[in-house]
């Protein structure tokens, strides 16, 4: 069944001393995907910015250039967009290629997909080649094991093992440290999944969205399952599976991305995907706050 959401992501900067020049790079603004039609989407800055523009990056999101010239000590960037989600259909976990073949394909690409596919088995910038996250992931890879099944387990793993805790990490935390840990946010579930695929070579990508806000009196009054990080920008895995694509996996949640999660967009790690970054002139000591509401809305009421 299609479900239709409306998202809105609020960052406020306070600066201890004005701010004379900034720019910024947002990647804020969804990206449509095989299962997400993306109805409309705004970005908005306070001040006004002199300059705002829209481009593609290398691996197909939206990044948004935003340049502020009026001297402030507050910033504030709204993301709006409103997008419909149709569930994925994956195929049987058990069912796909033995993880070695996969990891062999990847080494020796030979199609535009693998190729692709490839790029995203190579050590970046936040998730470095790791032996205690090979370590980790080898009881999930067991000789022959299909790749989607070991995939699965180490998803299904990392929730059993690890701590959802905000304040043990930052995102300058090593993947080592937050194996060491067990503890962090889902920005380090999904670095810690994808180091585990990639050090036995197989092609795993950082995803960047939404999850649907449910507060826990909500969920307990439905009997639902509350969602974890859903009051920021969440993160999550893919894994590339042959003769499908890609498979995404919350290891926060320990769930395959069914309904209720909405794609910006993905890169190689959080360095790919941070929601905004960028630099100025001035400003001194900052303070950031985050706001993130997504809602399921009516189609017809979403049309007037």
């Amino acid at each position: 069944m299609t479900v239709t959401y409306r998202v809105r992501h609020k960052t406020v900067y306070g600066y201890g001393i004005p701010v004379t020049l900034s720019h910024h790079l947002a990647r804020l603004k969804p990206r449509e995907t095989p299962y997400q039609r993306v109805l409309s989407a705004d970005i908005s800055m306070t001040p006004e910015p002199s300059c705002q523009t829209d481009e593609t990056d290398a691996f197909g999101n939206t990044a948004t250039f935003l340049i502020a010239e009026t001297p402030h000590r507050e910033m504030t960037i709204v993301s709006e967009f409103t997008a419909e989600i149709t569930p994925p259909v994956y195929p049987d976990p058990e069912q796909t290629p033995a993880w070695e073949r996969v990891a062999a394909m990847t080494a020796h690409p030979d199609t535009p997909e693998l190729t692709a596919a490839a790029e995203m088995a190579a050590p970046s910038r936040f998730i470095p080649l790791s032996a205690a996250a090979k370590a980790y992931a080898a009881p999930s890879l067991s000789p022959n094991r299909p790749v989607l099944a070991a995939a699965e387990e180490i998803m299904r793993r990392i929730y059993r093992d690890f701590t959802y805790d905000p304040s043990a990490t930052s995102i300058a935390t090593p993947v080592d440290e937050t194996i060491a840990m067990k503890r962090g946010v889902c920005q380090d579930f999904a670095h810690v999944a994808i180091a585990c695929l990639r050090a036995w070579g197989l092609p795993a990508r950082y995803v960047s969205g939404y999850i649907r806000t449910r507060r826990a009196a909500e969920a307990e009054r439905k009997g639902e399952i509350e969602m974890i990080g859903g009051d920021a920008s969440h993160a999550w895995f893919s894994v590339f599976v042959p003769s499908f694509g890609w498979v995404d996996l919350d290891p926060t949640n320990n769930m395959y991305i069914g309904s209720e999660h909405l794609t910006v967009g993905w890169g190689r790690d959080f360095d790919d995907m941070s929601p905004v970054k960028g630099i100025m002139t001035g400003g001194g000591r900052h303070t950031v706050s985050v706001d993130v509401g997504v809602r399921t809305v009516s189609p017809a009421k979403e049309r007037r």
